[in-house]
């Protein structure tokens, strides 16, 4: 954005500048700084209103805990207790306010149109180095009308992604589910895209809601004390057991402690990626920043068209090009974790009489599994090319991206899981897939496959 650019925004409301400690050098360092801090993955944003503006922020609540400082000016806020999921269940508490979802304030005040003192936590005018904390999914809104100080407004938030990159229990226990092929018959929302906020989980009782949202403790990532992180390993992993049994001791019992244990270190795992990935891209901001100034210095003898000149070295090196590697990065770890979870067996728990048991876990393939379930080399597939699926061959997987050959020869690189689209399900006995979940047409590939698979089996014999 140009200057201008800038000021033609604010004239219609607030400029929102996302994760700006990744471009910005200047503002990278608090950034690492707070991800050190906290050791859980952080992002700054940027929030710039005009003086007298009577909304700057509709009521509305955010996924991460945020810390506000101000930086310039003032801004007046108003900070709400939670509202009652199990009113709106279908609305994701952590982005009430946003998308199609309506907040009105009348909602959070009582009839006589003043607010609720009930609800109403804070009511503050921030000063120019003022600092706010507001937890997720804690509603509030901001306005510039009512203060004294005609300058524009700009704070910062430090948002603390805890739930953004599947910190906490509610996303540990779909994993552990996952894991070990239980259908979640209590809280259902099993596929990828299905939001875990929604649904029957806000339906849930108030305590047990609340622990199941709770983020992972701090020091859960933390790397610096391995003895004191394997203590808060031990306590996630039995927190994470007792919350599920409260929410559903059925398919809690369904999962093996193995399971549970294996899902908490793989969520720390992928979390200590993801942090060092974060501190990386920091590193990376202030480096640039310091080589600007090096640059600035060489360069100050020259005229100023000369010294501002683009050349390609410096053009690859603008966080546009940048910044993007790193979120790469993350999207990898991040489908690392889904492919693992879909990695488990059942347990088959047949008693020894020779009756035939049956399994506490079946697989029950999800609606978009031909899309989702995990691709390796080899394996049979449909290409999207601008729209338009052909009948391909993995040649190469590697990173999250996958390689493939069409029928012609053909070759295509670096397609991203979403471009591929699996022919047939996993070849897998009878006794441990749940065909009910299957279209027709998946269940006529399934049976070639298998059939096919065990006359290969049988002529081996």
């Amino acid at each position: 954005m140009t200057f201008e650019d800038v000021e033609a925004a604010l004239a219609k409301g607030t400029v929102i500048l996302n994760a700006i400690g990744a471009h910005v050098p200047k503002l990278a360092g608090p950034s690492l700084a707070c991800t050190d801090a906290t050791a859980f993955p952080n992002a700054i944003n940027l929030y710039v209103t005009s003086a007298g503006t009577r909304t700057s922020a509709p009521p509305h609540t955010d996924k991460q805990d945020v810390v506000v400082v101000q930086t310039s000016g003032q801004k007046h806020w108003r900070v709400f207790a939670p509202t009652d999921a199990s009113r709106k269940p279908m609305a994701d508490i952590f982005a009430r306010g946003k998308g199609d979802d309506s907040l009105p304030l009348y909602q959070i005040m009582d009839d006589s149109d003043t607010v609720n003192s009930a609800d109403l936590l804070i009511e503050t005018v921030l000063n120019t180095g003022d600092i706010l904390f507001i937890p997720a999914a804690f509603p509030h809104t901001t306005s510039t009308a009512h203060t004294e100080d005609a300058k524009t407004s700009v704070h910062l938030t430090f948002n603390i992604d805890t739930h953004v990159w599947q910190q906490d229990y509610l996303s540990a226990r779909r994993l552990a589910l996952k894991r070990a092929c239980v259908l979640d018959s209590a809280l259902g929302q099993t596929n990828d895209s299905d939001n875990r906020y929604e649904g029957r989980v806000n339906e849930l009782p108030k305590d047990v809601l609340n622990d199941i949202m709770n983020p992972f403790p701090m020091g859960f990532l933390d790397t610096e004390n391995e003895a004191e992180a394997k203590t808060i390993k031990d306590k996630v992993v039995a927190e994470l057991k007792r919350i599920s049994t409260l929410v559903d001791e059925t398919t809690a019992l369904a999962v093996d402690d193995k399971i549970w244990e294996d899902t908490v270190v793989r969520l720390r795992q992928e979390g200590v990626e993801l942090l060092e990935t974060h501190r990386d891209m920091y590193l990376a901001a202030i480096k640039e920043g310091r080589t600007r100034e090096a640059e600035e210095a060489m360069t100050a003898h020259l005229d100023g068209s000369i010294r501002k000149a683009i050349t390609p070295e410096r053009l690859q090196r603008m966080s546009l090009f940048r910044v993007k590697g790193f979120y790469e990065q993350m999207e990898a770890s991040l489908n690392s974790l889904r492919e693992w979870s879909l990695m488990g067996k059942p347990i088959n728990n047949s008693d020894d009489s020779g009756s035939e048991g049956a399994h506490t876990a079946k697989i029950s393939l999800p609606e978009n599994w031909a899309f989702t379930l995990p691709v390796k080399v080899g394996d049979e597939v449909e290409a999207d090319l601008g729209g338009a699926f052909f009948d391909a061959i993995v040649t190469r997987a590697a990173g999250g991206k996958f390689d493939v050959q069409f029928f012609d020869g053909d070759v295509e690189t670096w397609l991203d899981r979403g471009m591929l689209k699996l022919k047939t399900p996993p070849a897998i006995g009878d006794d441990e897939v749940d065909t009910a979940n299957m279209t027709p047409k998946q269940l006529k590939r399934w049976r070639k496959e298998h059939t096919k698979k065990q006359s290969l089996m049988d002529s081996e014999q």
